[in-house]
């Protein structure tokens, strides 16, 4: 499979669009059902398998990483909130490649901290909901069958940093409503499918509701403790980028050279350290303060791997600043993971206001 990721990497993104042969390739392995116990069809694999995963992914191709942590982060919180019914109804199409997941959270205008999204959910005489509004910065838009949507279903509090008491989640099927947007034209991350998804009038049963009316900071908060990290990409980026310096070193018969030496020393210390925070995460090793540590991680991991591929790239040389050098997009798909939510300031704020409290 990884071989096949990284053939299609460049196409993907030179055309911006996440290539077919890379999806049969991800969904033929059968490892899109690794944290699906296996009472539902999957591998019952725990969060660190899932990290190390979704790293070995980012190696080859960073943007059907991100599609993969999305489809992983549904996932855990069906785990975690899902009913009976939502584990039966989905976990076996999740598992065994049928179906992907996204998260549809980002909206034009929120603000980092969602605090004011436009998508709204009105309840019916029958007790089903109407959810209306758009999606921006969707990953795996137009590709996934099921989208985790953040709906606003009440009016609540802003106690939260990150979302509010006003707000919910759906699981929303794509035949429910929702037609997708990719061509968002990113610099980097060019075969995620990221873009908007418009949810038309969308009539969901309310037993789409996942975790409690208006418990959306509750379930966000949730995801922070169940090992996922988006770390996980930083540093299979940063891996490839290491190993493609290296691999120049040796190429050019430079090993005895004591500042490239030096410079890949550093890398590689700077690699270890970005993988021994991130795999503490993934391993739940953090106690009650794992959900501090995972956004730790997550920008120690992606501030250090954007550091890591501009050093490699100083080492590959005038080469490796050629548009569609696989060094050249590592870097620009090195940057997007930092801007993903909760961004790296939001990220800080959250983490020493939990600090002071």
């Amino acid at each position: 499979m990884l071989e096949e990721l990284d053939r299609f990497a460049a196409l993907a993104d030179e055309t911006g669009r996440t290539q077919q042969g890379s999806l049969d390739a991800l969904k033929a392995s059968g490892l899109l059902g690794s944290l699906v116990p296996e009472e539902y069809g999957g591998l019952g694999y725990d969060s660190l398998f899932a990290g190390r995963l979704i790293a070995s992914i980012a190696e080859a191709d960073p943007s059907i990483a991100i599609i993969v942590f999305q489809h992983f982060s549904v996932v855990s919180r069906i785990l975690e909130w899902g009913s009976l019914k939502q584990r039966s109804d989905y976990l076996p199409k999740l598992a065994n490649g049928q179906w992907l997941a996204a998260s549809a959270w980002s909206e034009t205008g929120a603000g980092a901290n969602k605090q004011n999204i436009s998508t709204m959910a009105d309840r019916t005489a029958n007790g089903n909901w109407i959810i209306k509004g758009v999606k921006s910065f969707t990953t795996g838009a137009g590709l996934a069958d099921l989208y985790l949507v953040l709906v606003q279903t009440g009016t609540g509090d802003s106690g939260s940093l990150y979302g509010n008491s006003g707000q919910s989640f759906f699981l929303i099927e794509t035949t429910q409503g929702i037609t997708a947007d990719a061509d968002t034209n990113l610099s980097g991350m060019r075969g995620s499918s990221t873009g908007f998804i418009n949810l038309h009038q969308c009539e969901v049963a309310s037993e789409q509701l996942i975790g409690p009316l208006g418990g959306a900071p509750t379930v966000i908060n949730g995801i922070r403790e169940c090992g996922l990290t988006l770390g996980s990409v930083s540093l299979g980026i940063s891996e490839a980028a290491y190993r493609l310096a290296l691999e120049q070193v040796l190429a050019r018969g430079q090993q005895g050279n004591p500042l490239l030496q030096a410079a890949l020393s550093e890398l590689h210390m700077q690699l270890e350290a970005v993988r021994a925070l991130v795999e503490k995460v993934a391993a739940k090793e953090g106690g009650d303060r794992l959900s501090q540590i995972a956004y730790q991680s997550k920008i120690f991991a992606s501030e250090f791997s954007e550091r890591i591929v501009r050093e490699a790239q100083q080492i590959v040389g005038g080469s490796g600043y050629v548009r569609g050098k696989k060094i050249e997009r590592l870097l620009r798909d090195a940057r997007a993971v930092s801007l993903m939510g909760p961004v790296n300031r939001l990220a800080r704020e959250i983490i020493g206001r939990e600090l002071i409290s």
